[in-house]
């Protein structure tokens, strides 16, 4: 159903009226300084929007130069670290080198008795100097066999051998691993057996027989230098066969995590030591490494240890068992290179010094180490980039919250601002009534008015400025009490047609006064709905009394209820339309916001405090429903209440 109310003509407003006894003068007053108040505030929020500009430029300012700085910092941070890190590793690799050389340094010189008994072998010497070797040494399993070779006049060379622990020796084979040594003592003119009359003073290598090996001495003949012997007495030689397994599953992998971990014990290198450029390896901390990570490894040191002779080369059939082994597991068969520097280990021990000369093979042994992330170059840049990222999003935290601070600020700014526009707006509407009711009663006390009528629309005049003093007080109170949290809402089942037609009866006054069209409309067996009869009456006021403001130039509202849809749910819809100016799409986003008015309200001059919409909105909420608007620019406004229709459990 629909019905057309048309207002009657000739229809005032009771500004004109509040202007007829003698308000005018006041109002233009109250104008006067509303206008100097303006004047004055605008030059101050320009300031103020300076000022946070400003604030704004010096803290992305010291954003940008933080960054700058931070970049600047950690990379001198990582270029020192990578520095640090380079020497640690310089350092783990001679105290590794150090650390193998003692223990072999160690073994030897409890294993030599120059001076002590002449050429002959002291076999009770050669137990004590194992018994105390076991007792003191974390690596016992380094020393395989104790051998002593003895050269005959005819150059045969028989071996003995004291087994360990024992005091008494056993004879001893020729193995295969020995026939190096064996060689070198039966060859004429040997290094060795040079002329069958002089010895090495040396201990001497050999990696592929896996043995050292000296001639033993009298003391006599070692200060002097050696003397030529007579051909039946040859010097005795002593061989000490070492265990290579052993050193490379023992020795080494546990120099290597003490060595190579850092503080939580975690493994920061993988090493590994190679032969001929790294195509045989002698260890490999992991069995991954192949001859590309060798020769791309962060470090690679050549080794003092296991080199041979100027000029000695033999096929590579002579690497030792181990070497050989490794090298076909590898599946790379391994050259020893050309030749190298003649090396030795030259620590003191007790008061000597224990030359380690080489023989046989020659071993060029490298050393290398790289980083386990794969490069000691890439962990300090992954390091850097973490330290980057860190600091980064440190700033940008930190930048976020600047930026909170400062939309908090301008929202507080903002909320003042329209507050003191409320202000300056409810005085405004508060001392507009207030004069209408003093003059009101000023002429009344005077006696200008003696007949009825006078008198009639005196009071018709003092009750509509006193409503409406009262409709503010009560917007006031009703937007503390939503902010606060303290309204409650009493829901029941309310129908739809009967609250509509309740507001439209109540409004109806207000709208033939103001030349209004009103046009009325509902769906027939609308369902009923949830909510406060109060908040549902004063919503539908509010939105009706905006109509009623905003509605010119067409001066047309439609009251209407459909039901609906949303998401599914049964709802119903009451809709308030009009053919106003509409709301621009710059102010839609704002037009729910408290103390909020349009530029059509200020340009119009249209009373009200800003708190209808908002009010209207907070409550539909309350009720578990919501409040929408669609408006076009010249073409109007619809606002429509949902609130969800009452469904039987």
């Amino acid at each position: 159903m629909a019905d057309i109310l048309v207002p009657p003509s000739g229809a005032g407003s009771s500004h004109s009226v509040a202007q007829e006894f003698g308000s005018g003068k006041r109002t233009l007053l109250a104008d006067a300084g509303r206008t100097c108040h303006n004047r004055l505030a605008v030059p101050l929020q320009i300031l103020r929007k300076n000022r946070l500009a400003l604030v704004i430029a010096l803290c992305a300012a010291m954003l940008v130069l933080l960054g700058g700085l931070q970049f600047t910092w950690t990379g001198q941070l990582s270029e020192a670290q990578a520095a640090m890190m380079q020497n640690a590793l310089s350092n783990s690799v001679r105290q590794f080198e150090q650390q193998v050389e003692r223990e072999l340094v160690y073994l030897l010189s409890l294993m030599q008795f120059d001076g002590r008994g002449g050429p002959r072998v002291n076999w009770n010497r050669y137990a004590e100097g194992y018994s105390l070797w076991a007792e003191t040494s974390a690596h016992v399993g380094m020393l395989s066999r104790i051998l002593v070779a003895q050269l005959d006049p005819d150059g045969n060379a028989t071996l003995q051998e004291l087994p360990l622990g024992k005091s008494e020796p056993v004879a001893a084979m020729w193995e295969p691993q020995l026939e190096p040594v064996k060689n070198a003592l039966t060859r004429p003119g040997g290094r060795l057996g040079r002329g069958r009359d002089r010895w090495p003073l040396t201990w001497t290598l050999y990696p592929e027989a896996e043995a050292v090996v000296r001639a033993v001495a009298g003391g006599e003949r070692f200060r002097r230098g050696p003397p030529r012997l007579p051909r039946g007495n040859q010097p005795p030689f002593v061989i000490l066969v070492l265990d290579w397994n052993y050193i490379d599953e023992e020795v080494l992998p546990e120099l290597v995590d003490r060595l190579f971990s850092g503080a939580d014990g975690e493994r920061l290198y993988d090493v590994a030591i190679a032969v001929s450029d790294g195509q045989s390896f002698l260890y490999r901390s992991n069995a991954s490494l192949d001859a590309d990570w060798f020769a791309n490894a962060d470090m690679r040191r050549s080794l003092r240890l296991f080199r041979g002779q100027l000029g000695q080369t033999q096929p590579p059939q002579s690497l030792p068992d181990a070497l050989r082994r490794r090298a076909l597991e590898d599946n790379r068969p391994g050259e020893p290179p050309g030749p190298g520097p003649q090396g030795g280990l030259r620590p003191p021990v007790g008061g000597r010094r224990i030359v380690v000369g080489g023989a046989g093979t020659e071993l060029d042994v490298e050393f290398a180490a790289a980083h386990v992330s794969g490069s000691l170059s890439g962990a300090v840049a992954r390091q850097r980039a973490r330290n980057l990222g860190l600091g980064m999003g440190v700033l940008l935290l930190l930048a976020g919250a600047m930026a909170l601070v400062v939309v908090s600020a301008r929202r507080a700014s903002r909320l003042a601002a329209m507050q003191m526009e409320f202000i300056a707006g409810v005085s405004h509407e508060l001392r507009t009534p207030l004069s209408v009711i003093c003059s009101v009663g000023e002429n009344l006390s005077d006696g200008i008015v003696s007949s009825t009528e006078g008198a009639k629309r005196y009071g018709q005049l003092i009750y509509s400025q006193g409503r409406r003093l009262s409709e503010m007080v009560e917007d006031t109170l009703q937007f503390a009490s939503l902010e606060s949290g303290k309204r409650n809402f009493t829901l029941a089942r309310i129908d739809p047609e009967l609250a509509l037609q309740r507001a439209v009866d109540q409004a109806r006054p207000m709208i033939e006064q103001a030349g209004f069209a009103l046009e009325r409309a509902s769906a027939p067996s609308l369902p009923q709905v949830r909510a406060d009869e109060n908040a549902l009456q004063q919503i539908l006021a509010n939105l009706i009394n905006n109509a009623v403001k905003y509605g010119s130039p067409g001066r047309w509202i439609r009251v209407e209820a459909a039901s609906s849809e949303s998401d599914g749910a049964p709802e119903v819809q009451f809709r308030i339309c009009d053919r106003g100016k509409g709301v621009s799409r710059a102010e839609q986003a704002r037009i729910f916001d408290a103390f909020y008015r349009g530029a059509a309200a200020e340009a119009g001059t249209i009373q009200g405090s800003g708190l209808g919409l908002k009010l209207a909105r907070d409550l539909a909420l309350g009720m578990g429903g919501r409040l929408s608007m669609r408006s076009e620019p010249g073409q109007g406004s619809v606002f429509t209440l949902h609130l969800p229709a009452f469904v039987e459990a």
